[in-house]
């Protein structure tokens, strides 16, 4: 090329590496496309097809920028613009959209994070990746895979990148895809609660479950104390529900449940409540549950001033949706239309940390009252021993000791107030030195064993009891499994009003009496039985 044209050419090169770096589409200023030797004339090769390439990029030619860059990559593996031209090549997918483009340029800007870690570009390339997936967030009551992704991914930045000039951003993006998806439990949660307050289905548990896990992932949720106040409320009423049903119920094992399912939550309501207060002391709710904490009788919390300045905070920073105007507006068509999570995106939290990992799995709570049930049932049966019961009872010799060891004559150690380690499996002949249970008769040979059971899978619901290392028969470890189901069966199944309770047992009973009218009308049944009463079959509930 003659000097002339050459320096005709300088500047149209100079002027297009301007261009390039000017409108690269990048997240930060310095990015990894920018040529730092654009201004120097210079005519090497790979230069100048990363010069053209850029050229092209700015036009939006896509296609023939990527396959100069591609050439570049091929003809020249030890160039300094190698970084460059992969991140370009990323982009230029990032800047042409679509389906396809975006998942070109998710799988381009890993590629950059693979083969350049250390460079300070890696970091906008992670965010680039999780930002195809926030720009995909969906409508709360839609599909939540784009936000679940976007959630994962910029947890990936924020957790590898700390120190990155990007993290701002990347913090507030965090905190709205986890609005959308703490509005989506929350939904959820408020979809079976209603249904329960209506008498649909008293699915109160499924409620409360959903409401507890949201709160706890989703501490910033600009709803929770919305969700707060109706969680402690439902523990309010199902704590009544379980106490009315106690005062019907004329089996004894499910009246000692309902009551201490009634206790347990009302404890709950109590620390809900009051955890409203200190969270959201600015809230309107804050001073209906101070009113529900008095008439429940519990001490209302006084909330810190860091709390009081960080939820005003909160609300100063919740934004609201403009209100669209013309046809559509009326028929609220636009919102149908539209399934970006507008009004969810403007009202999250601008302050605070966003969790930055899954809360830890939480082991399951006790089932309230299984643990009185299954002890009275052990001392009705004989595993536990009278002399200990007495012991227990009359307080003499250590409680810890009573509650924790085995008896001398059953394991052939003395009882002693420090705990006994849990000893291995062993049979023995216990016929002699305690009762069986109730339907095992006694025999000359060894039927249960003694120890510990904790490496029974057999027996490991005797773990349940406060009492170790106790002798079970088979039959026992049967009683207790029944005991867990109807615990279970009574924590679940939330019982109805008391009203509904006592219409419902006098259609029972009317359906029992016309059973034995027709029962001794038809000669099946005899007026009196031999030993007792007349025995008369349970009656099928009423259709």
């Amino acid at each position: 090329m003659p000097p002339s044209a050459r320096a005709r050419l300088s500047p149209i090169l100079v002027l297009g590496s301007l261009l390039a770096v000017g409108n690269a589409g990048c997240l930060v200023q310095h990015h990894a496309n920018t040529n730092p030797l654009a201004a120097v004339q210079s005519a090497q090769p790979d230069k100048v097809l990363f010069d053209i390439a850029m050229a092209d990029l700015d036009k939006n030619k896509f296609t023939v920028a990527r396959l100069n860059l591609e050439t570049l990559l091929t003809t020249y593996p030890d160039s300094e613009y190698l970084a460059r031209a992969k991140m370009a090549i990323a982009d230029s997918w990032y800047r042409e959209g679509g389906s396809e483009g975006m998942a070109q340029a998710e799988a381009q800007y890993r590629d950059f994070i693979t083969f350049f870690p250390a460079m300070k570009e890696a970091s906008e390339a992670q965010l680039k990746i999780a930002d195809i997936h926030y720009k995909q967030i969906q409508k709360p009551d839609r599909d939540p895979t784009q936000a679940d992704r976007a959630q994962a991914e910029l947890r990936t930045f924020l957790l590898n990148y700390p120190d990155s000039p990007l993290r701002p951003q990347a913090l507030q993006m965090l905190r709205n895809t986890q609005e959308v998806l703490a509005e989506r439990e929350y939904r959820i949660g408020d979809f079976y609660l209603s249904r329960a307050q209506q008498g649909e289905d008293p699915d109160y548990r499924a409620a409360q479950s959903r409401l507890e896990e949201m709160l706890t992932k989703y501490p910033l949720y600009s709803q929770g104390d919305v969700a707060l106040d109706q969680l402690a409320t439902s523990y309010e009423r199902t704590s009544k529900l379980f106490t009315d049903a106690a005062g019907l119920e004329p089996n004894p094992e499910t009246k000692a449940l309902d009551q201490a399912n009634a206790d347990a939550d009302h404890a709950k309501a109590v620390a809900d409540f009051a955890r409203l207060i200190e969270r959201f002391p600015v809230s309107p709710l804050a001073k209906v549950a101070s009113a529900q904490l008095a008439a429940l009788h519990a001490p209302v919390p006084k909330p810190t001033q860091e709390a009081i300045a960080f939820n005003r905070q909160e609300i100063a920073g919740h934004q609201t949706v403009p209100q669209a105007h013309g046809l559509a507006s009326v028929f609220g068509l636009s919102s149908m239309l539209s399934g970006k999570p507008a009004e969810e995106l403007a009202r999250a939290d601008k302050v605070g940390d966003p969790s930055l990992s899954q809360p830890p799995a939480q082991a399951p709570e006790p089932l309230p009252g299984l643990d009185a049930l299954i002890r009275k049932t052990m001392l009705a049966s004989g595993a536990i021993p009278p002399a200990q019961v007495a012991a227990t009872l009359t307080g003499t010799g250590s409680a810890g000791a009573a509650a924790a060891d085995p008896p001398a004559a059953a394991t052939g150690t003395n009882v002693t107030a420090t705990a006994v380690p849990p000893k291995p499996l062993a049979f023995q002949n216990v016929t002699k030195a305690k009762s069986q249970g109730a339907d095992t008769p006694e025999s000359a040979t060894p039927q249960s064993v003694t120890g510990s059971n904790d490496n029974d899978p057999n027996a490991r619901i005797a773990a349940l009891a406060p009492t170790r290392g106790l002798v079970l028969t088979p039959n026992e470890v049967d009683l207790q499994n029944r005991e867990q189901m109807l615990a279970a069966e009574v924590h679940r199944d939330v019982p109805a009003p008391a009203a509904e309770l006592r219409k419902t047992a006098q259609r029972n009973e009317e359906a029992r009496q016309k059973l034995i009218a027709q029962l001794k009308k038809a000669g099946k049944l005899p007026a009196t039985a031999p030993n007792g009463p007349t025995q008369v079959p349970d009656a099928p509930p009423p259709a």
